[in-house]
């Protein structure tokens, strides 16, 4: 029975790590789909892109239970 829930576990874990990648692929393809001028209405360049996906999911993810 540990064994199965070992595997659960490692399922599960993989299964996430899979949703996360495809949040910020989705996030950072929504952001670079934006103008200049709408991405400074946010308050970021268009270099700061990845650094900014990357806190929205930071914060998305400390947020959950």
């Amino acid at each position: 029975m540990t064994g199965f829930i070992s595997i659960l576990a490692k399922l599960g874990a993989q299964a996430n790590a899979a949703l996360k990648t495809l949040q910020m692929a989705r996030m950072l393809s929504t952001l670079s789909g934006m103008s200049d001028t709408q991405l400074a209405q946010i308050g970021i360049s268009r270099s700061n892109i990845p650094k900014y996906a990357e806190t929205l999911m930071a914060k998305e993810y400390r947020s959950r239970p």
